[in-house]
């Protein structure tokens, strides 16, 4: 057990993912049917780590009928709290992709989040499994994530000089890419009818 907490602490500050090497932060995982993915949520807990706290209670109001036929739910803060840590991380990697001297900082972080690009949308999949019988991974709201996924992993490439841009231009258009999932991660929130929670109403606010 000490050696695969030492190791995931050694990750954190090798990988200097979207954060800074702040206090380490562990939360519990959901209750999931498949091991496999228990262990890819403890890796990313791991990789955004920082001191960002997390109030535990929820009261979500889903429109009923919006989305098709919904089952009555009550979500905790931990079914949605990756995606939220994900949207405030998002803050930190627009610095370190802005200043020359963490771009490669922030660079490492990103190959370390394509090593699992899907990993937010089936999260976000998850989630909206819990309000919607059929149809849950076409859900518009599992898709705003799915797009947030695919502009926060092209920003690798486009640091590395592959897109056509490079140092300021490119610097620019990743604070852009970054901003536009923050806008989708908000719009999912939104959408989702949680309401109740102070933290996820700010970045909703924060994100228009």
């Amino acid at each position: 057990m000490k050696f695969f907490f030492f190791a995931a602490l050694s990750l954190v500050s090798s990988v200097a993912a979207f954060i800074a090497p702040v206090k380490l932060n562990l939360f519990s995982e959901m209750a999931l049917s498949k091991i496999s993915l228990n262990a890819k949520m403890e890796r990313r807990t791991f990789i955004f780590a920082s001191g960002l706290g997390f109030v535990s209670t929820a009261t979500p109001a889903f429109a009923a009928g919006q989305y098709g036929k919904e089952q009555e739910y009550k979500p905790k803060a931990d079914d949605y709290k990756q995606i939220y840590f994900l949207g405030t991380t998002l803050d930190i990697l627009a610095v370190k992709v802005s200043d020359p001297d963490q771009s490669e900082n922030a660079r490492k972080g990103l190959v370390e989040f394509n090593k699992d690009p899907n990993f937010y949308s089936e999260y976000a999949r998850r989630f909206i499994t819990k309000s919607v019988k059929n149809g849950a991974s076409d859900d518009i709201r599992v898709g705003y994530i799915r797009e947030a996924s695919g502009k926060i992993s092209s920003i690798q490439e486009l640091l590395e000089g592959r897109q056509g841009l490079e140092d300021k231009a490119a610097a620019i258009e990743a604070v852009k890419r970054i901003r536009d999932s923050q806008r989708l991660i908000a719009k999912f929130f939104a959408e989702s009818g949680i309401e109740g929670e102070e933290k996820v109403i700010a970045y909703i606010r924060a994100h228009p």
